[in-house]
């Protein structure tokens, strides 16, 4: 089983969705208005946030993750849809693109997507096909830790996460091991039982990509720009100072 379908409906206790969504809605409020974005494919969409915003907002989503568990949720956060404009996919991200049906004005990957990528070969692949699968001047936008800094600080902690509801309360724990090529993220759960806490442990490898390392392959697949932000308030990406890495690519026009 893997890290996604264990955590199951504990992940969406961990993220405070509304204050996430208020702080990025803006960002692609502005990139959906200036690139008529109206189809967007939603890579790695997890538990379906994201997904349904974008649909809120009049766009055709199609949702793609690869733990049935986190499709299952998602599938609960939008209820039915009649007008077939949202639906969700599993594959693995190396697959994705045999099982999605034409092109998109956008595609998107957020949350620390990318380091589920193990190898060179897999970021060279996925990249490639999202080049593959957007329409010319379409755009990638990605999101994930700043792993330049992290790597260089070894940070290991991240502030915990609460969540309480009714007479439920529970904390969630997060922290880092550094292994070699690899940063082991683990997620520590707690929860209240009686006067007492039990706890349960849930770990991933991700694979820590440098912004050198994905601008170099988004050139390599052939986009033709691409902009690096710290955050999304549009904030340049400092590799010292700042602590995610938001990337915006650029497919080419097709030439006349």
């Amino acid at each position: 089983m893997s890290f996604y379908d264990e955590l199951g409906d504990k992940y969406d206790m961990m993220v405070r969705w509304k204050t996430r969504l208020e702080r990025e809605a803006p960002f692609f409020q502005r990139l959906f208005v200036e690139n008529r974005i109206n189809r967007v494919l939603d890579l790695g969409c997890g538990t379906g946030h994201h997904s349904e915003m974008f649909h809120k907002w009049g766009c055709e989503v199609v949702g793609v993750d690869s733990s049935p568990m986190m499709l299952e949720k998602a599938q609960e956060l939008v209820g039915e849809e009649d007008d077939g404009t949202l639906s969700f996919v599993q594959s693995d991200f190396t697959d994705f693109q045999h099982h999605v049906e034409g092109q998109f004005d956008a595609i998107i990957s957020l949350g620390n997507t990318l380091p589920h990528l193990s190898g060179d070969g897999d970021l060279d692949a996925v990249f490639q096909a999202i080049h593959q699968t957007l329409r010319p001047g379409g755009v990638f936008v990605f999101q994930g830790r700043n792993y330049d800094r992290l790597l260089q600080t070894r940070e290991r902690f991240l502030l915990p996460t609460t969540h309480r509801q009714a007479d439920s309360e529970q904390i969630f724990f997060r922290f880092n091991d550094f292994e070699g090529d690899t940063v082991r993220f683990n997620v520590v759960h707690f929860t209240r039982v009686g006067e007492g806490w039990i706890h349960e442990v849930f770990s991933t490898d991700l694979r820590p990509w440098k912004r050198d390392q994905i601008s170099n392959t988004l050139k390599k697949v052939g986009f033709h720009s691409q902009d690096f932000y710290g955050d999304f308030s549009g904030t340049p990406f400092d590799a010292e100072t700042s602590s995610d890495l938001v990337g915006l690519a650029r497919k080419a026009q097709t030439k006349a």
